[in-house]
This record gives C-alpha cells, structure tokens and sequence, in this order.
C-alpha cells in the first residue's frame, strides 16, 4: 500500500506535459523544451520510486485483550498510540515491549504474559499505523520511535516511580531497531528510571539493505539512484518534527543510528527468513569492536523462527538464564 503524501509527481507530471506541449504549440525552440522536459521527467521517475519506496503496514492486526490487561492510549503530536499494559500490586521491575512491521500487541502478546507470571510490570506500544494506534502521514521507523519515546514519558501517569523497581525494553524485529535509536540517549526516563536492561529479537539493524532491496524490486534505473536515494533521505527528514537531520544512507545503519551502552541480549532465529543473518551480524560486530564486547550477548537459536515464534520455550529460557546472570 502507498502512502498517502506525495503530490509531486502530479507537479512534475504536469510540467512535463507542459514541455511537451510547448514543442507542439511552437512556443519554444524544441531543443530547450526537450531538455526542460527531459529534466521534469527524470524528477516524475525519482518521485514515483520514492513514493513507492515507503509503505504503509496495511492490514491491522488486533490490538490484545486478556484479563488483567487494560487498554490505554496517549496522544503524540494529536495521534493516539496504543498501549496495553499489565500492572502488579507491588513494587516490581516494568517492561516496554514493542512489535515488530505489520504486527501488532497480539502478536507479543505471550512475551509480555510471561514477565508477568514472573511479577513484571508490562508495557505493550502498537507502533503508528499498526493495531489501534493512528497513521502517521508518512510511516518512518524513526517516527515511529518518536512516538514510543512520548509512550515512554508519559507512563509515569500509569505506573508512579515508586512502583518501578528498574526499567528494561524488549524490541521484536522492526521493535528492536526502533529501540537501539531510543536507548542512544541515557538521558531518557521511564517512571523516573532509566533502562537497565535491553532484550532484542532477531533485531532489524540497518535500514541500508531493506532500502536496496526495494530498490531492486522497483528496478530503478542506475543514473536516477543516486537522486533517489538523496531524495529518500530528504522525504524523512521532512517528517521529523524534532531537531534532526540525516544526510546519509548510512546513519540509518548501526551504529551511526544507535549504540546503547546498557546490558543487552539478543535471541536470534538461526534461519532468519525475513532478515537473513546481515543484521545480526552488524550487532555483534558493532559490540566487539573497541571495549563495547562485554555489553552485548547473543544467542542463536535453531527452534526460533523470525516470524509467528508467539511460543518458544528455548527463547524463554535463553532470556530467563540471562536475567538471572544480570
């Protein structure tokens, strides 16, 4: 599904036309309207591609529903994201558990389950455009991450920081790469506490190869790929409503577009057929190069699947063996 944002190709589109026009009608010389036209249609086709280069998730999936669980929302910007949350009757430690492209709570819904059976406190986020929170405009990972931030800020209305013992997040996929931007900045805080912990898994890392492998598909011509991606580049940062600016591909990549320094554990599908091994990899490499190789530890697990793993005991295991280490 194409986003709805884009008017410019109609823009170009019409002055090619124009141009075009102008030959006929004598009202240029044909050799300066060829090349204006020329010009406004290469613009039509970098347009096109980019327009079709961001997609919106699509099919919703249900927001989820269980005892003891309740629904809330919080506004972003005059948009409503979604929460559901789990709330102990003592002090205990939350959690921010946040999905993965085009799912949606349901789909983590049986992580979140099994913090609570252990006493956690728990936070579901539906990204923008997934479950029952509202469209962004535009969907972007980094807008999306603005709005778990604001989702962060404002949980102290649910759960005040004397019920929080310490804070931790868990990011699916799509969750995962929105999370490692979110834990760059030590100042942020949840309940009044910053995050301790940071469970990942099978983490998206870059943006680089998901934007290449549109591009193949689309097919788009080498001598406007350059343009497009400068043009892509440019449409994000149009949608950003806080200071920042990205100026290449690669701060979209780890680990220009995040490196938390807190304690972290990554549970990996050993065949990854959505994301192949290249993310993960660029995790690992990303935590043992410098004095970073005692924050990172990864688990590869041959019974993890990337996508429909609501239920797996070796995953759970790997993550209660590693929080008990912590």
């Amino acid at each position: 599904m194409i986003g709805q944002h884009s008017i410019r190709p109609i823009f170009w589109s019409t002055l090619t036309a124009l141009f075009v026009g102008s030959i006929f009608a004598n009202i240029l010389p044909w050799y300066l309207a060829t090349s204006f036209a020329m010009v406004c249609l290469s613009q039509v086709l970098i347009e096109v591609y980019v327009s079709l280069s961001f997609l919106e998730p699509g099919r919703r999936k249900q927001t989820f529903q269980g005892p003891g669980w309740h629904s809330r929302q919080v506004l972003h910007e005059g948009r409503c994201v979604q929460l559901v949350t789990y709330s102990q009757e003592q002090p205990s430690p939350l959690l921010v558990l946040v999905h993965g492209w085009r799912a949606s709570t349901s789909s983590v819904s049986d992580r979140g389950q099994w913090f609570v059976d252990r006493g956690w406190h728990v936070v579901m986020v539906e990204l923008p455009s997934h479950g029952s929170s509202d469209d962004l405009p535009l969907w972007t990972a980094y807008g999306s991450m603005q709005a778990v931030q604001v989702a962060c800020a404002k949980v102290e209305e649910f759960y005040p920081k004397a019920s929080v013992t310490k804070v931790s997040y868990y990011g699916h996929s799509m969750g995962g790469f929105i999370g490692l931007r979110l834990l760059s900045d030590e100042a942020l805080r949840v309940a009044g506490r910053p995050f301790s912990y940071m469970i990942l898994e099978s983490p998206m890392t870059m943006y680089s190869p998901i934007l290449e492998e549109i591009s193949t598909r689309l097919k788009i011509p080498s001598f406007i790929h350059g343009p497009y991606m400068k043009r892509m580049i440019a449409r994000v940062n149009a949608t950003i409503q806080w200071e920042q600016t990205f100026t290449s591909v690669d701060e979209f990549d780890m680990p220009k577009w995040g490196l938390p320094t807190i304690p972290m554990l990554c549970v990996q599908a050993a065949i990854d057929e959505r994301l192949g091994m290249t993310h993960y990899d660029r995790l690992n490499d990303c935590y043992q190069s410098g004095d970073q190789d005692s924050i990172l530890t990864s688990v590869r697990l041959e019974s993890l699947t990337h996508s429909g793993a609501q239920i797996n005991s070796e995953r759970n295991q790997a993550i209660a063996d590693w929080l008990q280490s912590q």
